[in-house]
């Protein structure tokens, strides 16, 4: 998971306020390090910049660099390793090509290997950096059969032999000294959008991971980019989009529930609805599986923050059910404003240390009550068992636990940092749900059913649940050659 930026504007108007603003609004996607990559066409020179931390912090000091095409990154590691050297976005001096991208390139050693065999190497440890490669020498290969085409013509054709022969996820964006191109992957596992900004001072094209990045910088969103779609701008500004390598659609699921912030769109709807509407369905569910433990309940409590507006909505379907005046909603559990997002931690013990750190409890709140706490999901249970042992320690009298998502019970290999089972709680305990419900210390313990999420929240819209079904449809090689 990761925040992806790629604008052009027209006029040769610098495009660094509007990178520096999207990747500001991309934050909570990759806070460990953020890049950019700018080409001025006036000075027939490009800037590339990586640093490690906030992009706010990163970009403030480079509000100086011209040039009217450009891309920004920020980084959550999935594949890989830390290190600024690792941060996106890359750069093939050879084809002048610049890239950064959202999601995780599952045939890496395949590729690396065939470099290998022909005398190159990769500098880095991540995975756009392959991905480029791969795009890179394609549009060589097909720059060397037709050396008058059409710059357009040949991208299109290497991006298509990309979607082909690299597997896993991925959302791109591409820069040229010509042209901002972009493209996803043919199950479009990981989000992209595209807007438009036309003012008095020029106009501009942005593609992005989140509507909220455009929306918050004065873009009108068009559309979100379908699977295997590739897109072509520039700098004339007309968008030249075409369908080169679909698949059945496979938009990750789980973005709606904690990934993708709040006051985006995607899939169709705002990610406050789906919240909303999955908060719901939780309720329901517990009035049809135990209606009596449900009458019992004192206090919802969401885990802040992405639960928010499903818990919203649980304890008004309760509130509706029963006497309203029994039922409270309430959040004595509050999280530092300025602590990262914990899952994205490299290990355990950081992810333990950080918990630690984040959550404290209202004691006066909670004191006596049947509580009802919702999170977003169970992925590790880190924050789970150090809130529960916070309310248990300020004298909460019951806890049950709710979750938005399924039990977690496989790896994900599209864009999640969750490479092995041992450390899924879910996995660990075979979907036991009383093992885990012991392992948390709870009193009860409620995940919202994959059928009851599929039907009440995705409405029947196709989308990757694999993490919760363990049905992939992502490969983990190509079975030919990757390379030209």
């Amino acid at each position: 998971m990761c925040g992806i930026v790629g604008v052009i504007r027209s006029n040769g108007r610098p495009v660094m306020q509007d990178l520096g603003n999207g990747a500001h609004f991309l934050q909570h996607r990759g806070p460990a390090y953020a890049g950019l990559f700018v080409w001025d066409p006036v000075r027939r020179s490009f800037s590339l910049e990586k640093g490690e931390g906030l992009a706010d912090d990163i970009f403030k000091p480079l509000d100086a660099i011209d040039g009217d095409i450009g891309l920004a990154h920020t980084r959550y590691k999935t594949f890989g390793s830390g290190g600024i050297q690792n941060a996106q976005p890359f750069y093939d001096a050879f084809g002048s090509i610049a890239l950064a991208h959202n999601g995780h390139i599952t045939n890496v050693p395949q590729i690396e290997a065939e470099l290998e065999d022909r005398g190159q190497a990769l500098a880095a440890r991540c995975d756009a950096e392959p991905l480029l490669r791969v795009l890179a020498l394609w549009f060589e290969h097909f720059r060397s059969e037709d050396p008058e085409g059409d710059e357009r013509e040949i991208m299109f054709k290497a991006i298509a032999e990309v979607q082909v022969r690299v597997t896993g996820a991925y959302s791109v964006v591409v820069a040229t000294p010509e042209a901002l191109y972009a493209f996803r992957d043919p199950h479009g596992f990981r989000p992209m959008v595209l807007g438009i900004r036309e003012t008095g001072a020029g106009s501009a094209v942005m593609v992005t991971s989140e509507t909220l990045a455009l929306e918050q910088t004065g873009y009108r969103v068009i559309e979100e980019v379908a699977p295997g779609r590739a897109l072509h701008v520039g700098r004339d500004l007309e968008i030249d989009q075409r369908e080169l390598v679909a698949r059945d659609p496979r938009p990750c699921a789980f973005e709606l529930i904690y990934f993708a912030d709040v006051e985006s769109k995607m899939m169709g709807d705002s990610i406050r609805s789906h919240r909303w509407r999955a908060g719901r369905a939780l309720a329901l569910y517990l009035l049809e599986t135990d209606p009596e433990l449900a009458a019992q309940t004192d206090l919802v409590v969401p885990i802040p923050h992405s639960p928010i507006p499903g818990a919203e909505a649980f304890a008004q379907k309760l509130e509706a059910e029963f006497d309203a005046s029994a039922i409270s909603y309430a959040t004595p559990v509050s999280k530092y404003r300025y602590g990262g997002r914990i899952f994205m931690e490299e290990t355990q013990a950081a992810r333990d240390e950080a918990a630690m750190l984040d959550f404290r409890v209202d004691a006066k709140t909670v004191e006596g009550k049947n509580l009802f706490i919702i999170d977003d999901s169970i992925v590790r249970g880190t924050n789970a068992k150090r809130v529960v042992k916070a309310l248990r320690a300020a004298g909460a009298k019951s806890i049950v636990f709710g979750a938005l998502w399924p039990m977690v019970i496989d790896s994900c290999f599209q864009g999640i940092n969750t490479p092995t089972q041992s450390e899924l709680i879910g996995a660990r305990f075979n979907s036991d749900v009383e093992e885990v419900r012991r392992e948390l210390g709870v009193d009860a313990l409620f995940d919202l059913p994959v059928d009851w999420f599929q039907d009440k929240v995705l409405k029947g819209l196709p989308a990757c649940m694999a993490c919760a079904t363990g049905q992939r449809a992502v490969k983990f090689e190509f079975s030919g050659s990757v390379l030209p």
